[in-house]
């Protein structure tokens, strides 16, 4: 899992784990050195993307009350996992942490990444953030080729003075939205075309009286009720046996 997430951390470069980083004599002389081997198997566009999303998680997610709430401020991304044990995965410019709580023998620990292993993940960085070496935690580098765009947060459209509810997110460039959230698209346009959300009352035609109107104007929930009417009224219940037959 250290390996996976260094892709997104280091501009699409993987590292690979080392466990021992060198061997050294009783004098301090180094007689062997282990580096991490690094090789680019991403895109550097797509790793950014990537790492966009997961501050999304960290700032307005699942990871929002286990960390920022926690007190960790800093720029960073991250993702809870939850399965039979709970997992919190995150990083910051210079410094990527994996915890995993649960049973060796795999148990359910019945308790989410967020609950159990976001919070030790916030503490550890907490503290790494004091230290000389990690405390100069910087935004993360966008590089060229992206493009921030606010999206409107119900349709996840390009948003537009019409749709005050935006959120921010990175697209590679020419992959972003390009119709707006007031032209009738996504969700909102579909649930306003069922539920007439916003929309102007069309007037009946001029050969069309007042109470056909009325008539033709129901609801979305009278529509429901009245299938269910009709399925009622075509299957009619079986009628209870006549009590002057004679039985058999």
């Amino acid at each position: 899992m250290a390996a996976a997430y260094t892709v997104f951390a280091n501009n699409g470069t993987r590292l690979s784990p080392v466990l021992v980083k060198s061997v050294r004599t009783a004098e301090g002389d180094p007689v062997t050195n282990f580096s991490p081997e690094t090789r680019q198997v991403l895109d550097p566009r797509v790793a950014y993307v990537m790492t966009d999303m997961l501050e999304s998680v960290i700032n307005n997610g699942l990871g929002f009350s286990a960390v920022r709430v926690r007190g960790f401020q800093q720029p960073a991304a991250g993702k809870t996992g939850s399965s039979h044990d709970g997992w919190f995965a995150g990083y910051t410019s210079n410094l990527l942490c994996i915890v995993w709580v649960g049973f060796d023998d795999y148990s359910d620990l019945r308790l989410s990444g967020a609950q159990t292993a976001a919070p030790i993940w916030t503490d550890l960085m907490k503290k790494a953030a004091e230290l000389p070496r990690y405390s100069e935690m910087t935004p993360f580098s966008q590089p060229s080729g992206v493009v921030d765009v606010q999206l409107d947060r119900i349709t996840n459209l390009l948003a537009t003075p019409s749709c005050p509810q935006t959120y921010s997110a990175a697209f590679i460039v020419g992959t972003e939205p390009t119709s707006t959230c007031d032209q009738g698209n996504g969700i909102h346009g579909i649930l306003s075309k069922i539920l007439g959300l916003g929309n102007a009352q069309p007037e009946p035609p001029a050969n069309e009286s007042a109470e056909q109107a009325a008539q033709k104007k129901k609801g979305f929930l009278g529509k429901i009720a009245g299938m269910f009417k009709e399925e009622k009224q075509a299957n009619p219940p079986p009628k209870p046996p006549d009590a002057t037959a004679n039985p058999h």
